[in-house]
């Protein structure tokens, strides 16, 4: 028993060390948040982002004890833990769980909070915006499972702990996204069947496989029972959904509310979401992936006013700047094979620009600080 306390002493105290205490206005309100950049971080490339949301009552400090970030220097990655607005019942997010009706800090703005989150670290470091990813334990897996429905133009995958649909959401995604959902048999505050707050564990990871098109049954893997902790963990694989999503369910047989750590339980609950996580990327987010190699923009990333090459379109042509919603933000023509736009009222963010005359099309992204 010493050891094993020693160990999450250790754990605890290692996942506080060189995270930084941030703020953000957003809505009207000052919002906090830590954040870790590892040590190997040198701008040179883009990093993956990954956002981690705590439970009903916690805080930014004390969910830093799963320890995302101390898989940050070897795997590369910024990892952020932003805190819930206060409510009567603590901390909370705007997640759609809710009872009787009542559902905590329903007027907080919680998706346009991440959001801003995601933009604003991207202002300030090179993330890569293929790679943004979202987890959450208990209310922080309702609010993951309500980002991956209404933030999908931003975030590649989502996992969710003991955390489904809110019973006062419905969710409505434009697009297939892969998802991972861990939950314990033996939870009595998000029960895994009869759920008060939401929908159930099971059909949760049922509407996710149908509405992302996968593969049934699923691939089922039990795993290895290496720890005395009374649990015993099966991993079910729903492969092969719509533009490369999937749905990965854990289901932990006897666990009660609880996130598994490691050396004390049988899996690591931070290690299998960072390992399903590295397996995706926003394809439609990648700039690399989507350069036209006849068309380019200077710099990219650009805060003021950039400059167009049209390697084929030397007699002129025009112009339109879209965000990834779809709306226009900037129209025009240009006479020559080269042109200049100011971007500097644009928001942060990515950017489609095509270019077209009568008989060419070209199309690349970039991207706004």
């Amino acid at each position: 028993m010493k050891s094993i306390i020693f160990l999450i002493s250790l754990f605890l105290g290692l996942s506080l060390l060189a995270q930084t205490t941030k703020t953000l206005q957003h809505d009207g309100l000052t919002r906090q948040y830590k954040e870790y950049v590892p040590s190997s971080y040198t701008g040179s490339q883009g990093v993956p982002l990954v956002i981690c949301l705590h439970g009903l009552g916690d805080n930014m400090t004390n969910f830093s004890g799963i320890g995302m970030h101390l898989l940050a220097d070897s795997a590369q990655f910024i990892t952020l833990y932003p805190q819930a607005v206060s409510s009567p019942f603590g901390t909370a997010w705007n997640s759609g769980a809710g009872y009787y009706g009542i559902v905590l800090n329903d007027n907080v703005d919680d998706v346009g909070f991440i959001s801003a989150l995601i933009d604003s670290t991207a202002a300030i470091y090179n993330i890569d915006p293929a790679k943004v990813y979202v987890c959450g334990f208990s209310m922080g897996g309702f609010m993951s499972n309500r980002i991956a429905s209404q933030l999908q133009q931003k975030v590649a995958a989502t996992a969710s702990v003991a955390g489904t649909f809110g019973q006062y959401f419905t969710p409505n995604p434009y697009r297939p996204i892969p998802v991972a959902h861990f939950h314990g048999t033996a939870d009595s505050t998000v029960n895994y069947t009869g759920n008060m707050y939401g929908n159930d564990a099971e059909e949760l990871v049922n509407w996710w496989v149908d509405f992302n098109n996968c593969d049934t049954p699923a691939v089922m893997t039990a795993l290895p029972d290496i720890a005395s902790d009374g649990y015993t963990v099966e991993r079910y694989d729903y492969n092969n959904g719509d533009q490369g999503s999937m749905v990965r369910f854990y289901k932990v047989y006897n666990a009660p509310h609880t996130w598994l750590m490691p050396g004390v339980n049988d899996i690591s609950y931070t290690v299998e979401i960072w390992n399903f996580f590295k397996m995706f990327q926003h394809t439609s987010l990648s700039i690399e992936e989507s350069t036209d190699a006849n068309i380019s923009v200077f710099p990219n990333p650009a805060t003021g006013i950039i400059q167009v090459n049209c390697f084929n379109m030397n007699e002129g042509g025009e112009y339109e700047i879209l965000d990834i919603r779809g709306k226009v933000f900037a129209r025009g023509g240009f006479s020559s094979g080269y042109f200049k736009v100011d971007v500097s009222g644009f928001p942060g963010g990515i950017y489609m620009l095509n270019v077209f005359d009568d008989a060419n099309h070209s199309t690349t992204r970039f991207v706004v600080e």
